[in-house]
């Protein structure tokens, strides 16, 4: 098993941030991205995937089933894969881990999660992660391979865990730009990371997700990251309801809040932030009364 012949799905933000961790190490790597005119000069995938010993997916999990699709018609069956998308798939109802089973079950897989803002990393700023895989070999050299001063990798070998606890920060974090974009008090803010963090971790414990990994870096770690980070989709989608009603250009949380609603079935009336987060999100009720009631415990 190797990773020196890297090629990475998705041209975005966090695709240009993986591809200078890569190529720090010494890869060589390939990047394509569906929107040919951001990168006219890329090669085919045909020519891309087939040479790849992995193929890093970062992409969002609407655009997931697709990418695994393509890569899979052309990828070598040791070819490792690596995804980076932090969402449930819409179609299905399942984790990132859970779809790349459903349709790469041959491939080795590494699922990544944690407070990884690609703004900062492109601008030097440190950033960690919890790289996640069944696959010892494949945890160990994954981990070698992002490793530096720079960026703290810690590994797991629970990417179920790892993979919903990127799913439910994404979801709270929309939760704190809400509330951000409210401009209340510090001290109200604090009170909605203390419910935030008691939903994710009960919403883990339902699922059958490990709560030392909501509780660690690729859960509450990422959630603090972007729940207020100036660079986070759904920290700005927060922001957008509370000014407008609604977001132009909704980010993982709001994507994946219908999907989550459903697996959780009857158990998500257990959940009452949750449920205003939908109300908000899916339903458009107003954002500011329906948290300040919360708040007030009405």
């Amino acid at each position: 098993m190797e990773m020196k012949n890297i090629a990475i799905m998705g041209g975005g933000r966090l695709g240009q941030a993986v591809k200078m961790i890569l190529e720090k190490k010494g890869a060589m790597v390939s990047i394509w991205d569906a929107d040919t005119a951001r990168f006219p000069n890329q090669q085919p995938l045909e020519q891309i995937i087939p040479t790849a010993d992995a193929v890093f997916f970062c992409v969002p999990s609407p655009a997931m089933r697709e990418a695994i699709a393509s890569v899979t018609a052309l990828s070598k069956a040791e070819c490792v894969f690596v995804s980076f998308a932090k969402g449930i798939d819409g179609t299905s109802g399942k984790t990132m881990p859970e779809l790349f089973a459903e349709m790469a079950p041959g491939n080795p897989l590494a699922v990544v999660g944690g407070p990884m803002l690609a703004e900062e990393i492109v601008m030097g700023g440190n950033a960690a992660a919890v790289i996640a895989s069944k696959d010892g070999n494949l945890r160990a050299m994954a981990v070698a391979l992002f490793s530096s001063p720079q960026f703290r990798a810690e590994p797991s070998d629970d990417i179920f865990s790892v993979a919903l606890a990127g799913v439910l920060k994404n979801v709270y974090s929309v939760v704190l730009g809400i509330v951000d974009g409210m401009a209340v008090s510090g001290n109200e803010k604090g009170w909605f990371v203390a419910q935030s963090i008691e939903e994710m971790t009960a919403i883990g414990a339902v699922l059958g997700a490990d709560e030392k990994i909501i509780l660690g870096t690729a859960g509450i770690g990422d959630l603090i990251a972007t729940g207020y980070s100036q660079y986070s989709r759904n920290r700005k989608a927060g922001d957008e309801i509370v000014a407008t009603g609604t977001c132009a250009i909704p980010g993982e949380g709001m994507l994946s809040l219908p999907p989550l609603m459903e697996r959780l079935g009857e158990k998500a009336d257990a959940f009452p932030l949750l449920n205003i987060v939908k109300n908000i999100c899916v339903d458009h009720a107003l954002a500011q009364p329906a948290l300040s009631a919360f708040f007030e415990g009405r």
